[in-house]
């Protein structure tokens, strides 16, 4: 199928149901889905949402509290330092989709430098971060975890300010009132993915993520 039937199909699907369900994560399929506005949550079985609205964040538009702008001196900020140590921290809080399979997954897509993770540091102790795939000009923001008070937004400033240069989207996946507060706003299906298009098919514009630091 072309894919501009698939984006005329995903138009379609339901703004808050998944558009499908399969039994498990294909390590080959994952970034084609991404690049068609899909993305997994949940498991067991696998659901592939394309919700509308959909929250997305432009890294000129962050929002830096004035409480955090100390904070930002403190912690130290890695990038794809320890990718597997940072999901499975996500995957430890008390409510989470992220299971043995998708950290498996995941780590393989990092092998493949399409997922990436932001770090956040107290000298050697990880106390946050994000973690997702990029994908020409976009960062699918997948999950975020602070063990300390708003290492987690620490985590998206950094990389607002590290992307900022690069005309990327963040896709923030589905509305809340937290990444509303920092600078993220909602978009109905059909203009996120008239945007989705064109950025994914952009180059980054740089060769290592992890060197952006």
């Amino acid at each position: 199928m072309k894919k501009s039937n698939l984006y005329s199909k995903l138009l379609q699907s339901p703004d808050d149901a998944p558009v499908f369900i399969s039994e498990k994560l294909e390590l080959d399929f994952i970034p084609h889905a991404y690049k068609l506005g899909l993305f997994p949550w949940t498991s067991n079985p696998v659901t592939w949402w394309c919700p509308s609205p959909r929250m997305v964040l432009f890294p000129t538009n962050i929002h830096i509290q004035k409480s955090i702008k100390k904070a930002l001196k403190i912690y130290n900020i890695k990038l794809d330092y320890n990718f597997n140590a940072l999901i499975n921290l996500c995957a430890s809080r008390s409510k989470t989709w992220i299971s043995k399979e998708f950290i498996v997954i995941y780590n393989k897509l990092f092998e493949q430098n399409l997922a990436h993770s932001v770090e956040v540091y107290e000298e050697d102790e990880l106390i946050g971060g994000l973690y997702g795939l990029i994908i020409g000009k976009v960062f699918f923001g997948e999950s975020m975890v602070s063990v300390k008070k708003d290492t987690s937004k620490i985590a998206l400033i950094k990389l607002c300010e590290i992307l900022s240069p690069f005309d990327f989207i963040i896709d923030c996946q589905v509305p809340n009132e937290h990444l509303k507060f920092m600078g993220a706003q909602e978009l109905i299906k059909k203009d996120f993915l008239k945007i989705l298009e064109t950025k994914v098919n952009s180059q980054s514009g740089f060769k290592n993520f992890k060197n952006l630091l």
